[in-house]
């Protein structure tokens, strides 16, 4: 039976815990009670119960109000009892095993003399498999710490490289920065400015020194080059200053393409922790070997439906059951809660789970109240949830296969050829849909190449 903590025996103390048991009194007592019984009978044995991990043994009945000697045994449930355990009167917790199998102290000696031997013998054994487990468990938890570490490692490796390509590129705009307004203005264009004073000034004195001699013609017309230099030159420098004045680094600016908000999106997306699941029997053709993909479907979904696990029975597969609606009902109809896997002829593969049946009826909406229906992509490695449960998670339609909210995506009759299409108008938390099926978001339609249902055991 369960022990239960002893209380004071003193009614007055009855909701205080006991923390000395006398023997010749057979009565439990609280520390307040215990320090009049010390000075009363200061003889007597006493058992102390304080501070001990398991309740000491006493030779005394435990229940409350019983403190009768142990002389029973109750075979149904191993424990020892007093007389008031086994009296055919019930109250007050009297009579507990009065139905039971029970024996004398004396009648059950034997058996556990015979049992302890037992004991003994498995405790010996148990004791080297656990030496030899503790082993093992050591082992692994160092293989485990050791994995632990080497993801983190990767992990670091991978954003340090990708922090490292992003200190390059800044590196590299900010020198074009340099660069492209360097053109516009510089020290240099600056110290021919402030010194272009100086050259009018000279050229102006000997523009007006200048004096024609017939006897030195040479010496005339190199001062006259000179002079016409210096104009060319400080026309240079005044058109520079012009061009800086007009272009004062307005028309320069740091273009970005339309992929920077990707980019950043990608960011909240980049790496994800799978969790490999031993029980994940996704057996696909699809996917094949895809492993990542796999695991990914499985946490998206252990996820949305809160089990600890999952597991995926395959009941159809278009190239092998056939390409009709009235084939896809026959194998998925009223099969509980399904994923279904779609990889058309451009190679995108996406698909969808949902907890609600198929089912082979005129059209109609069918709710997910717990919203755990959703569609993905897997090239796009994306969920997108169902916006609210009053939107409609799945549509049934004996002229359609499986069609995920407002046409989101649906296998239309002819499964294999063109008929089949995705919908702007989304029942599902996503921008544009059709990104399911193309990469640009234009296309409608697509063409299925394979197409399989499995259904989800939780």
């Amino acid at each position: 039976m369960e022990n239960k903590k002893i209380k004071c025996s003193n009614k007055d103390d009855a909701e205080i815990d006991a923390i000395i048991f006398c023997g010749a009194c057979r009565i439990y007592m609280c520390n307040k009670c215990e320090k009049h019984h010390s000075k009363l009978f200061s003889t007597h044995q006493v058992y102390n119960l304080e501070g001990q991990k398991n309740e000491i043994f006493t030779g005394y009945c435990k229940e409350p109000n019983h403190l009768n000697k142990l002389e029973y045994f109750c075979k149904d449930h191993n424990t020892l009892c007093c007389i008031s355990c086994i009296s055919k009167m019930v109250k007050n917790g009297v009579g507990l095993h009065k139905d039971c199998n029970i024996c004398f102290i004396e009648d059950i000696i034997e058996e556990k003399k015979e049992k302890i031997n037992s004991n003994i013998e498995y405790l010996e054994e148990i004791s080297e498999v656990l030496k030899d487990n503790f082993g093992n468990l050591n082992k692994l938890s160092q293989t485990i710490t050791s994995k632990k570490e080497d993801l983190k490692l990767n992990i670091q490796k991978l954003f340090t490289k990708i922090r490292n390509e992003l200190n390059n590129r800044e590196d590299e705009l900010l020198l074009e920065a340099d660069k492209q307004f360097d053109n516009l203005y510089n020290d240099k264009t600056f110290e021919q400015y402030k010194n272009i004073q100086n050259k009018i000034k000279q050229s102006l004195e000997k523009s007006k020194n200048i004096k024609f001699n017939k006897d030195n013609l040479v010496s005339y017309i190199n001062e006259c080059i000179n002079i016409e230099n210096n104009i060319k030159n400080i026309n240079q420098v005044n058109e520079d200053f012009k061009k800086c004045q007009s272009d004062n680094g307005d028309n320069i600016k740091v273009v970005y393409d339309d992929k920077l908000n990707s980019i950043f999106e990608n960011i909240k997306l980049l790496g994800k922790i799978l969790v490999f699941h031993k029980d994940n029997n996704l057996d696909s053709v699809i996917l094949n070997n895809d492993l990542n993909s796999k695991e990914l479907i499985y946490n998206w979904i252990k996820e949305k439906i809160n089990k600890d696990l999952i597991k995926f029975e395959k009941i159809f597969t278009m190239t092998k059951n056939g390409s009709s609606c009235k084939d896809f009902h026959n194998y998925c109809d009223n099969k509980g809660p399904t994923l279904t896997l779609v990889k058309t002829t451009k190679k995108k593969i996406f698909g969808g789970f949902t907890p609600l049946n198929w089912e082979n009826k005129p059209g109609f909406y069918k709710y997910d109240k717990n919203n755990e229906t959703f569609i993905f992509s897997i090239n796009l490695m994306k969920k997108y949830n169902l916006i609210n449960k009053e939107k409609g998670a799945i549509y049934c339609n004996s002229k359609n296969g499986p069609n995920f909210g407002g046409r989101d995506f649906c296998i239309d009759e002819n499964m294999r050829k063109g008929d089949s299409y995705a919908n702007k108008n989304s029942n599902f938390l996503s921008d544009n849909n059709l990104e399911l099926i193309d990469e640009k978001g234009d296309s409608k339609k697509f063409d299925v190449e394979e197409f399989e249902v499995f259904k989800v055991i939780y």
